[in-house]
C-alpha cells in the first residue's frame, strides 16, 4: 500500500459523501454525510502528512466533529418538533 492510496480513498469518500449530502433530503442523512466528509478530511490529513502536527489537527477535527454532531442533532430534534418533518424540503419558513 503506497502513501497515495489513503489519499485516494479519502478523496473518493469525500466525493461520495458530498454527492449524498447534496442529493438527499432527510436531515439525519445529511448530518451523517457531513460526518463522513469530516472523516474523509481526517484520513487525508493523516495520509498526506504523517507528522505530529497533522495528527494534532486530526484530534482537533475529532473534537469539532463531536461538537458538530451534538449541536446538529439538537437542531434536528428542535426542527422535527416544530415542523413535524425531517425532510429538508418540508421546512419552508424559519421565523424567530
Amino acid at each position: 500500500m503506497t502513501a497515495h492510496t489513503p489519499a485516494i480513498i479519502s478523496f473518493v469518500l469525500f466525493a461520495v459523501a458530498a454527492a449524498g449530502f447534496l442529493t438527499c433530503g432527510n436531515l439525519v442523512r445529511m448530518l451523517m454525510f457531513l460526518e463522513l466528509m469530516l472523516n474523509a478530511a481526517n484520513i487525508a490529513l493523516v495520509a498526506l502528512g504523517p507528522a505530529v502536527k497533522s495528527q494534532a489537527y486530526v484530534v482537533m477535527l475529532f473534537a469539532i466533529a463531536a461538537a458538530e454532531a451534538g449541536v446538529g442533532l439538537a437542531l434536528i430534534i428542535s426542527l422535527a418538533s416544530a415542523f413535524k418533518t425531517l425532510e429538508a424540503g418540508g421546512i419552508k419558513e424559519l421565523k424567530g
